[in-house]
């Protein structure tokens, strides 16, 4: 029984029938020569607990000194190394939006699109008063300063030095274009100037009232569509471009790494302006993933692979999120931690969870489309070779299913059925996961979905297939 292609990516062309491709909740993995597959689908981390605090959303996360500090609600935290939280804010961070953070190592500033705050063990929690601080959504730290956007404005203004208190007025504009600063970024030691239009790059010239000075030749002609979609990761900086096409900036060139299929989805958002990013590494993949909040979707792009998957997040009845439920990360105690955007909640990633909090957590995914010339194929049986034997020991996920439909025009519509097979009890090491009988159609498109709370791993789909005469 031959090997088939099955689902490697997230691809929905504009013309569906050409590709309806959807992994989610699931990624890929490119393997040597000498393995049973060479791209297996494996299932993506679930979420346990890790610390509760306040009443959320986890609106932003940094670790300073080796501590972790955390945004939830209106109110700012510590969090030890065992969960617990500690309230240190005294005033509330307006809003409700995820928000900036940064810190010299003695200060930790944080901004919200309207404010400013800062923290720190000798003066404890102190919002910036001076009269010279505008409304930033944006904030980072180079060279003794920390360096704000001016929103709505072309302009961004610096800190005194080593006090984020202290707003002595020095602004400088970003001039090549006429266009609204959107974020600023310290990256290998250039200040990245991110503008609606383009990306001014500026270095510290040691000036005696503003230190930093443009490089001249130095401006990328692209600019940044959201505030917060943008995040440093694998020595580079990745960004959603004002053109809706995702990069990863090798400096000075930006390089598109989005695809069609991605970009034929993000075409049709009506809000793209909130959009955020975070990255996290785990078993050597690098994710940036991308959240659509007003939308909501959630997308992930695997640096060690170059392909786009979804993560989708469900409540307790099994109800889609549309998003992953994932606002913020950090990396903290040996743990990968990310924010909840429904409650005070900060998770740990976890490989052997197969659920969310507690909620379940579905992995999907859509193949490419079996054809063969235009002519009927006649399909007598269905394989696909999962991890067996991975039921757990009582309740759900005892005998673990795994779920198909199929569309044969294409992805339009849908079987309505979902025929179920198991993926094998404990031990149950030699099952074998087959559909017989599946009749013919010109195309076809199959879909699988796992949802009982086991390990999924799905290394390559086989089928015995038959060309009709017509």
């Amino acid at each position: 029984m031959p090997v088939i292609p099955f689902a490697t990516e997230s691809y929905q062309s504009a013309a569906r029938p050409l590709s309806s491709q959807r992994v989610v909740n699931m990624y890929v993995e490119v393997e040597g020569p000498d393995k049973k597959a060479p791209r297996p689908l494996f299932g993506a981390p679930g979420m346990i607990p890790f610390s509760s605090i306040g009443t959320g959303p986890i609106r932003g996360m940094r670790v300073m000194s080796d501590v972790l500090f955390a945004v939830s609600g209106t109110q700012l935290y510590r969090v030890d190394t065992n969960g617990n939280g500690t309230l240190i804010s005294s005033t509330a961070i307006t809003g409700n939006g995820n928000v900036s953070m940064s810190d010299n190592g003695k200060q930790l500033c944080i901004v919200n699109s309207a404010k400013g705050y800062i923290w720190s063990v000798a003066a404890g929690w102190q919002p910036i008063t001076s009269a010279n601080f505008h409304p930033a959504a944006t904030v980072t730290f180079f060279d003794d300063v920390f360096v704000f956007d001016d929103i709505d404005t072309n302009q961004f203004f610096i800190s005194g030095i080593l006090d984020g208190t202290s707003i002595p007025g020095d602004f400088a504009s970003a001039e090549v274009k006429p266009a609204d600063v959107k974020a600023v970024l310290n990256n290998h030691e250039t200040l990245l100037i991110f503008t609606k239009k383009i990306i001014e790059s500026w270095y510290d010239a040691g000036n005696t009232n503003f230190p930093f000075a443009r490089y001249d030749g130095g401006t990328i002609e692209r600019g940044l569509i959201a505030s917060q979609a943008l995040v440093e990761e694998d020595n580079s900086v990745f960004f959603l471009g004002d053109d809706l096409i995702f990069y990863r900036l090798d400096y000075p060139i930006p390089r598109r790494v989005s695809t069609h299929g991605v970009e034929t989805q993000w075409g049709k958002y009506s809000t793209v302006e909130d959009a955020f990013a975070f990255s996290y590494t785990l078993n050597g993949h690098k994710f940036i993933t991308l959240t659509f909040p007003s939308v909501p979707a959630t997308w992930v792009y695997d640096i060690a692979t170059g392909e786009w998957h979804e993560r989708e997040s469900r409540d307790a009845n099994f109800n889609s999120l549309s998003r992953w439920r994932a606002n913020c990360f950090a990396s903290a105690y040996g743990k990968l931690l990310v924010g909840d955007a429904l409650s005070g909640t900060i998770a740990a990633l976890d490989t052997s969870t197969y659920t969310e909090l507690g909620n379940p957590m579905v992995g999907s995914a859509v193949s490419p489309p079996i054809h063969a010339d235009r002519k009927r194929v006649f399909m007598s049986r269905y394989e696909l070779d999962v991890v067996p034997g991975v039921g757990v020991t009582t309740g759900q996920g005892s005998d673990p299913q795994i779920m198909l439909d199929w569309s044969d025009d294409g992805g339009f519509t849908w079987s309505g059925i979902q025929q179920w097979t198991s993926m094998g009890r404990i031990g149950e090491y030699k099952k074998r996961m087959r559909w017989l009988r599946k009749g013919q159609a010109r195309e076809r498109i199959i879909r699988v979905n796992i949802s009982d709370p086991v390990q999924r791993v799905i290394m390559a789909a086989h089928a015995d297939l038959q060309q009709g005469a017509n």
